[in-house]
């Protein structure tokens, strides 16, 4: 149930507003999540929140990428670091969500998952936000929802996002820096089709719930500048010569990434 608190103004009981931060990665679903937070007359959006481990750097979602989108979106863009040789992942963020929540008097974390990850049971920002305490929560507004609706919600709302990550062998580098558009979303449904004629066991999740790729949005319906992306060399290509534990993923690395801001 959610926590609310009430003030009296001339005689009429208003409910305060939860103050809420968006999970933050910059792709399609947390910018969809940020949308839905935006009209929950319940939350008073105030920050984006990114949970950014020290020692991998975020190659799909670039946090020169995510400093540019705050920007443009007007929301402070907070990080809780988790430390190089964090064993307790959850004691971590944790530690962090009570930290905004004193800090910057959070109560909310959105985030924009649509479903359970690997092997686990519940989903972990709700998790641990109870181990949180102190009233803090989790909501969810895209849980378990239909993958061509949000697709299409994205189009329909005017999103312009961008491949980052793809994952072979549904995608090929081709896919790198394209546009999300209702063509892709067709071929994407015509991948997942072919998978599962072909009685693959995982064929292609329409939303990417598998890693099968990632995206970063450049514009959207409040954006107030568009986050320009230039490519400065061909993807980094992880699913040949042998790989690394990433196996399958195409992308381009921050280091070929150029950020910057566009009026218009």
């Amino acid at each position: 149930m959610m926590a609310t608190s009430s003030t009296v103004t001339g005689g009429i009981i208003e409910e305060e507003k939860e103050i809420a931060a968006i999970s933050w990665t910059g792709g399609k679903d947390c910018n969809l999540a940020l949308l839905h937070a935006k009209r929950d007359p319940a939350l008073d959006v105030r920050y984006l929140i990114c949970f950014r481990p020290e020692e991998n750097a975020f190659r799909a979602h670039p946090i020169s990428f995510m400093e540019a989108q705050a920007v443009s979106i007007g929301l402070p863009l907070l990080f809780v670091h988790i430390p190089k040789g964090t064993v307790d992942y959850m004691e971590a963020y944790v530690d962090g969500m009570r930290r905004v929540r004193d800090e910057r008097g959070i109560k909310v974390i959105c985030t924009g998952d649509m479903d359970l990850v690997g092997t686990m049971e519940r989903n972990w920002i709700e998790r641990c936000c109870e181990q949180a305490g102190g009233g803090m929560r989790c909501y969810l507004p895209l849980w378990k929802m239909d993958r061509v609706e949000c697709l299409d919600a994205l189009l329909n709302e005017g999103f312009e996002i961008v491949f980052t990550c793809v994952k072979s062998p549904f995608f090929d580098g081709s896919w790198i820096n394209r546009v999300l558009d209702e063509a892709a979303v067709k071929e994407m449904r015509a991948i997942a089709d072919r998978g599962s004629k072909a009685g693959m066991e995982k064929p292609l999740d329409l939303g990417g719930e598998r890693g099968e790729y990632h995206t970063m949005c450049v514009n959207g319906p409040f954006y107030r500048v568009r986050v320009v992306v230039d490519a400065n060399c061909e993807p980094r290509r992880e699913d040949m010569n042998g790989g690394t534990h990433w196996k399958g993923n195409i992308h381009n690395a921050d280091s070929v990434w150029t950020i910057s801001l566009k009026e218009g």
